[in-house]
């Protein structure tokens, strides 16, 4: 460029060449514009001094400026006009590069231009920011675990006639409690009779408060006296005598094993002296409870087969069968013989007990093989001094013997009868 002369006439500091012009301004990209002003380059000593002050006021109004300005929307910062001299607008320049972000120099007008490429610029990118963040966070959403979708199929809207307990593996604590007031229900209907009769006759004859409380009093002693008295009633009603660990090691080592296998306390074992092959379950509760089992089934069955008769013996113990068999004995023994026992105990307990009992020992085949022998032995009727030929003893404790057919393998089964013996081996025969 032409060297120029000011007012005074002394020459002046030629300008570097790459400069745009006066008004040159340093672009986003960092690189300078216009280094410096053209300005008098004054007395070393003042001019240093007021190089100083004017590099910290640069520096302050830089900061000012940037900090109120957004990045990017101005340029150099060393424009044209009046200042201490070339090195303080390179040293400006330079600081105006390091706080621009973006495009490149040029003049005041191409400063200008570029600002305004650079903002919109800065708003593209603000909107790819946008863009990436609404982006991310539909990436979130689409990470988000799904919902568990139910696989098993619906229940059924109707309700079915079944007895869902029925082929559980395991007793079910509502069976329990379901036996318990059962029996709590047949003593207290059979106390009420006695007490009401002891009632009445003593409001009528003497007072009627002395009748009330005769009722109570006499209630709850018959109530109490069935609950505790039942089980050895029908011990002497079917001729069952104890027997002991040494009599029959094989079945008081198959019970205790059991035992353990049900959670069971060890019973008390009795032998009824009779040749059909049969068991049942006695006792008043879990705690106390009686096996009986005849000497025929002890002659007879092998350990595989006695095992599953055993396991089918403490399932009912297990379920609480045993307290309402006694209750059941004792008052169709009384009053109502076969039928009264009968609808005491309830219907399809003989099936259920043969799936806890098959169950338990995770063999069914051992407890078919002992029904099948019980049917086998007793095809005919059972000889004039067996328990099971005398209806007036075998018929109020029919339905508590695992095998209730004796000297009725003729009758004809009834639909829905699950405590037959012939429907309870083709049961099992399926397993």
């Amino acid at each position: 460029m032409a060297e120029r002369s000011d007012e005074s006439g002394t020459p002046s500091t030629p300008r570097p060449s790459g400069g745009g012009g006066p008004g040159a301004s340093s672009g986003p990209s960092g690189s300078a514009g216009g280094a410096g002003g053209a300005g008098s380059p004054g007395s070393p000593g003042s001019a240093g001094s007021r190089n100083g002050r004017s590099r910290n006021r640069n520096r302050n109004r830089n900061k000012n400026h940037n900090r109120n300005q957004p990045a990017g929307s101005s340029g150099g910062a060393g424009g044209a006009g009046s200042g201490p001299g070339k090195a303080g607008g390179q040293r400006q320049g330079q600081a105006s590069a390091r706080n621009g972000r973006g495009g490149g120099g040029g003049g005041g007008g191409g400063g200008a231009r570029r600002s305004g490429q650079q903002n919109r610029g800065g708003g593209k990118a603000a909107g790819r920011s946008r863009g990436g963040s609404s982006g991310s966070s539909s990436g979130a959403r689409t990470t988000q675990p799904r919902e568990a979708v139910a696989v098993a199929p619906a229940p059924p809207t109707e309700t079915l006639d079944l007895q869902l307990s029925l082929g559980a593996s395991h007793v079910l604590p509502a069976e329990v409690a379901a036996n318990r007031r059962r029996a709590v229900r047949l003593c207290a209907w059979t106390a009420v009779v006695p007490a009401l009769l002891v009632g009445i006759l003593l409001g009528a004859s003497v007072d009627l408060l002395l009748g009330v409380v005769a009722f109570v009093v006499v209630g709850a002693a018959v109530m109490y006296g069935l609950w505790r008295f039942a089980p050895s009633f029908a011990l002497r009603r079917i001729g069952a005598t104890p027997i002991g660990e040494h009599d029959d090691p094989r079945l008081y080592n198959l019970t205790e094993g059991l035992c353990a296998t049900f959670g069971l306390a060890m019973p008390a074992l009795f032998v009824v002296e009779d040749d059909v092959p049969n068991a049942c379950a006695l006792g008043r509760d879990a705690r106390r409870s009686e096996l009986v089992l005849t000497r025929g089934l002890l002659r007879r069955a092998d350990p595989i087969e006695l095992e599953g008769v055993l396991a089918h013996e403490l399932a009912h113990v297990k379920r609480g069968d045993n307290g309402v068999s006694c209750v059941g004995i004792t008052l169709g023994s009384l009053v109502g013989g076969e039928r009264m026992l009968r609808r005491c105990v309830g219907e399809g307990r003989e099936y259920r007990a043969d799936v806890v009992g098959a169950s338990a020992v995770r063999y069914p085949r051992g407890l078919l093989g002992a029904l099948h022998l019980m049917m086998e032995a007793s095809q005919a009727n059972p000889a004039g001094s067996s328990l099971f030929a005398t209806p007036n003893r075998f018929g109020p404790t029919r339905w508590v013997w695992i095998d209730p057919c004796v000297g009725h393998r003729g009758d004809p089964v009834e639909p829905g009868d699950l405590d037959a013996t012939s429907v309870r081996a083709a049961a099992l025969s399926e397993w």
